[in-house]
């Protein structure tokens, strides 16, 4: 069986992808920042405490280590902006640099289609569609650089490739649903917009399977690839069937323009409620194409969202429905968590 790292272990996809490794048999080491974050439980997992801004803890922790899954990362629009570059950028670089010192063979870096997040439709989008402008905001903006820099990497001594998941969702998520319930508790979930515009999606067993496919793929090194789930759905739909499986009111409609500059708002002033990154996702159409990760890695999605859904119905119920679900939300990064990082970049 092949040794594996995961950095950011205790994330919704890290943890997942995680238990799934530890279940088909690999030795894997997780890679978590704090000692409190739970873990799997499991024989053949090692837990590394560490920070992402230590290349010399990193290195270590992935001596003789085949693959390297980079799943950490700081994804909420709430953190200090100063995080993204940090967190996203300057810890992928660190990453990409213990990987090749300590010899691993193969690196997946988790991106998103936030990368190419725009205040616009991008509809039938290849992973090479041209940029016209650049990404939404710096959350975005550092997920497109931190996979340009994973992918530019790539050469015979250390593979890397990319995927881009489309919305995760499912059970163990504690970012999008929390969100969604914390909104629910001010009111109702609006769709901000009609709810008629497509919204790509993808389950998190099937976002894990492909980064399973992608540990092993020949066609895989120096690629970026859209993941997705087999359906696509109406963003009424999706945030309907999202609002019924954690036990919440159907969303409404909403104004696009108003729900965008109320957003635009709230981050100015640190005011609670969306953002714009939420508003853009839920009121403007995505379509991406899969083809390449299709072609190359052999993916196919596994599980339905009726399938889905059934699965995020019985967690949510067990983790005591949406005010359990709001509870689980994670905190964004705060100007302590990047001193620390700058601390380190100071050491080295």
């Amino acid at each position: 069986m092949a040794s594996y790292l995961v950095t950011g272990a205790s994330g919704f996809v890290g943890a997942a992808l995680s238990q799934r490794l530890l279940q088909d048999g690999h030795s894997v080491r997780l890679v978590v920042r704090s000692p409190s974050d739970a873990l799997p439980k499991h024989a053949r997992a090692s837990v590394h405490v560490l920070s992402l801004g230590d290349p010399n803890a990193l290195a270590e922790a992935a001596e003789g280590v085949e693959v390297l899954y980079h799943c950490a990362a700081e994804n909420s629009p709430r953190a200090v902006p100063a995080a993204y570059g940090w967190i996203n950028v300057a810890a992928t670089e660190n990453v990409l640099n213990a990987a090749r010192h300590a010899g691993v063979r193969r690196m997946v870096h988790l991106s998103c289609t936030d990368a190419t997040l725009i205040d616009g439709d991008r509809m039938n989008w290849k992973e090479s569609h041209p940029m016209g402008e650049q990404p939404l905001d710096a959350l975005c903006r550092s997920k497109l650089l931190a996979e340009e820099l994973a992918v530019h990497a790539s050469d015979a001594r250390l593979e890397v490739c990319a995927l881009r998941p489309a919305w995760v969702w499912g059970p163990g998520d504690r970012r999008v649903l929390p969100s969604l319930c914390r909104e629910a508790q001010r009111g109702r979930v609006s769709l901000c917009g009609n709810g008629e515009n497509l919204v790509p999606s993808v389950y998190i067993d099937n976002l894990v399977h492909g980064l399973v496919l992608a540990a092993t793929a020949a066609g895989a090194p120096g690629k970026t690839f859209h993941v997705l789930d087999s359906e696509v759905h109406t963003a009424r739909e999706l945030i309907a069937a999202l609002c019924d499986a954690v036990g919440l009111r159907a969303p409404v409609r909403g104004i696009y323009a108003l729900s965008y500059a109320r957003a635009a708002l709230n981050e100015r002033l640190r005011l609670p409620g969306l953002a714009r990154v939420d508003v853009v996702r839920r009121g403007r159409g995505a379509l991406f194409d899969g083809m390449a990760a299709a072609r190359e890695l052999g993916y196919e999605a596994q599980v339905s969202l009726a399938q889905g859904m059934a699965a995020l119905k019985s967690w949510a119920t067990a983790v005591g429905g949406p005010t359990g679900i709001a509870a689980l939300a994670r905190s964004a990064a705060t100007w302590n968590d990047v001193e620390v990082l700058m601390r380190l970049a100071d050491a080295v």
